[in-house]
């Protein structure tokens, strides 16, 4: 007999458990807990609604194998259920095990976790060319995992519309057509409309922000603050007011809105893995992605003309995922081969912005046959990380890059800094390390970097695409997600002489989301002036000029 884990329901998981909903957005932070319940909701569903169909929902197929399914496989075996025995994936169950089926089995099983004694079938469903489709399908319920990413037009013309049918088998369910949303914080425009899910508190003249922003001013000072009496103290405080915040479900329409952050875990974590997540992350991703915080706008921003839906593009390798054959392990293991964007055969560039707490690179391609500018990645590390353990992160994720021409944009500013215990500068040590792992470094040096006004026009104008001379700038949306939220948060101000300026002040507070946004887009500015040195420098191009003598 087999013999199941306990399991121990954090504060947010249970108040969602005795919500008895039959809908819910969730927007839950980085280990809270999402995937746990994402697995009870699937063995409610499996128990309380034998031979129904769902969608399992995600904006790629990529998110789905790699963040959804590994977390979720986990869960379900806490709950008792375990892979090729109670399911399966992506095939159905032997022969003469006599699976049912649902009331309406989809023709392939290629995509479906199949729970084959009760007959329920979960779909996974992407917005990429991965997974399946959902048009002519018809759900009983929605599972969406990370739905910020969601395209929402989409979502709601193809998948919200294949919720439908089947009452006269399941009318009695709750569950039955509900839609549940787990996601991180949405930012900017994208997934706004999760968080509108939550207004009917206003209408109830409860503030929940206010409480909540005051918490995690607190939670974030705890974990900077070492001394334990100032723990203990503050510890009283924070358990006080978070007894004050509350989100229960909306009387009209019955679906439960609902934060939470990974304090909320606490116990499941503990303290040692808060304090590691501070060490490595930015202080933007810590706010945003495990204190739930959510982040401000720039209202008038250093690059008013990037688009989201413009500039931004998914393209990951679905062949090579499928050909994983569900193997978790491999899944797990990310690089550059499952990104489709990434053409192999093309050499790399990539710009670096040296910091005393965050180092960061991003990496990009110049396509020629599609007349676009790729931004492939962004990576970073900090302190006390920083050369070769940058150098490593980039040869690791594209270990199996077959050109292994780097072409390295640099300034003669701020890359020639050096260490107190070397006489190479920040960015030769780098290239040395890239050359022992078999890298060949073209560099390219742009001199002293022109002004930021220089710069503000220059991005105005490509990411305007006025111009059809230069290749179209874009940006992969998952690969990219630091650079786009940092271009996003760079603020402009006006400098003492009237020249547009980019806004670095809030470097200098640790408290402020988003501190490290301008080293992302300094890199971005370095790629952007390495392009087409035209736009910045209005001078005459004779390169192609040919000089014609006349014959006497």
């Amino acid at each position: 007999m087999t013999k199941t884990k306990a399991l121990f329901f954090n504060r947010p998981q249970k108040r969602f458990i005795l919500s008895l909903l039959s809908a819910a957005v969730s927007i839950w932070s980085r280990a809270t807990g999402k995937s746990t319940l994402i697995a009870w909701l699937m063995k409610l569903i499996v128990e309380s609604m034998p031979r129904s169909k769902w969608a399992l929902v995600g904006s790629t197929y990529k998110q789905i194998l790699t963040l959804t399914l590994p977390s979720t496989i986990a869960s379900l075996e806490r709950l008792g259920f375990y892979k090729d025995k109670h399911y399966f994936i992506g095939r159905k169950c032997p022969a003469a095990w006599n699976g049912v089926e649902p009331y309406e089995p989809p023709l392939d099983y290629q995509h479906c976790i199949y729970f084959w004694k009760q007959g329920v079938v979960f779909q996974m469903v992407s917005q990429d060319a991965g997974g399946s489709g959902s048009r002519g399908a018809n759900f009983d319920g929605i599972i969406s995992d990370e739905s910020l990413l969601l395209n929402k037009e989409r979502y709601d013309k193809e998948v919200s519309a294949a919720n439908r049918g089947n009452l006269r088998f399941f009318q009695k369910s709750p569950l039955h057509h509900g839609e549940f949303h787990f996601s991180s914080m949405p930012y900017g425009d994208q997934g706004k409309w999760l968080l509108d899910a939550g207004r009917y508190y206003q209408k109830d003249n409860y503030d929940f922000l206010q409480l909540q922003n005051e918490l995690v001013k607190m939670q974030l000072e705890f974990i900077d603050r070492k001394d334990r009496e100032f723990r203990i103290k503050l510890w009283e405080q924070m358990q006080e007011l978070s007894r004050q915040i509350r989100f229960y479900p909306s009387k009209e329409s019955k679906l439960l809105y609902s934060e939470a952050n990974t304090f909320d875990n606490l116990e499941n974590l503990g303290l040692k893995y808060l304090e590691d997540q501070r060490a490595t992350l930015t202080d933007f991703v810590f706010l945003v992605e495990i204190l739930n915080k959510r982040p401000g706008t720039v209202e008038a921003g250093f690059y008013p003309t990037l688009n989201y839906q413009r500039h931004t593009y998914e393209n990951f390798n679905n062949g090579y995922l499928e050909g994983l054959d569900y193997n978790l392990k491999k899944l797990q293991q990310v690089d550059s081969r499952m990104d489709a964007d990434c053409v192999s055969s093309l050499p790399l560039r990539l710009a670096v912005d040296w910091g005393s707490k965050i180092s960061v690179l991003s990496v990009a391609q110049q396509q020629e046959l599609t007349l676009e500018y790729r931004f492939l990645k962004g990576l970073y590390v900090k302190h006390p990380k920083l050369i070769n353990d940058l150098a490593d992160l980039f040869c690791d994720y594209y270990e199996y890059h077959l050109n292994k021409t780097l072409v390295f944009i640099e300034d003669s500013e701020w890359g020639n800094a050096r260490k107190p215990d070397s006489d190479k500068t920040y960015n030769e040590q780098f290239i040395d390390r890239l050359k022992t792992r078999r890298w060949r470094v073209v560099r390219t040096n742009l001199g002293r970097v022109p002004s930021y006004q220089t710069r503000y026009h220059l991005a105005h104008e490509m990411l305007g695409e006025t111009d059809t001379r230069l290749p179209r700038i874009r940006f992969n949306k998952h690969n990219c997600r630091d650079i786009l939220t940092a271009m996003a948060m760079a603020p402009v101000k006006q400098g003492r002489t009237g020249e547009i300026e980019k806004d670095k002040s809030s470097e200098k507070k640790l408290t402020v989301p988003g501190q490290e946004a301008t080293h992302f887009t300094d890199t971005v500015d370095l790629h952007l002036l390495s392009i087409d040195k035209h736009v910045v420098r209005k001078q005459a191009d004779f390169s192609q000029l040919i000089m014609m003598g006349s014959h006497r």
